[in-house]
């Protein structure tokens, strides 16, 4: 009865273990990521981008700091992430639809109220650092056509 009680209570440690582990888990990422957005769009006008998040951020890849594309409300790089802490995606904050062309906002500073769109924020996010590192900034060099 005693050695009973002894291994279901070792099992019941274990899973306990098991089952914190993945309370704190985290987000996972996949290393395709499509810049989708179902809530804000009924239709998108160019092919959506999808990138790898792996070769953005690994230290075999372009090596970008989290903070580069991961910010607080205030705009601040959230410079203290590792993989699997857990994130929010650009669209849970830069929900609205935004206007125009990428051009009409990727001039020197975009203000706050423009920001708010998912579409200006991460147009200028991504294009201004592809220009700093000398990425792809040409529509069609990201937004890339699916083949028939």
């Amino acid at each position: 009865m005693i050695k009973r009680l002894g291994i279901l209570s070792a099992i019941a440690c274990v899973l306990t273990v098991f089952l914190a582990a993945g309370l704190y888990a985290g987000t996972t990422v996949p290393d395709t990521i499509k810049m989708k957005n179902e809530k804000a769009f009924d239709q998108h006008r160019m092919p959506i981008v999808e990138f790898s998040h792996q070769k953005h951020a690994a230290d075999d890849g372009y090596k970008v700091s989290c903070g580069e594309c991961h910010h607080d409300k205030n705009g601040k790089p959230l410079t203290n992430l590792k993989a699997g802490d857990d994130v929010k995606s650009c669209f849970e904050c830069h929900s609205g639809k935004g206007a125009g062309t990428p051009k009409d906002f990727m001039g020197p500073k975009p203000d706050a109220e423009t920001l708010k769109a998912y579409y200006a924020a991460v147009h200028v996010n991504c294009v201004s650092c592809h220009k700093k590192q000398k990425g792809p900034v040409a529509c069609n060099q990201c937004h890339i056509k699916e083949s028939k």
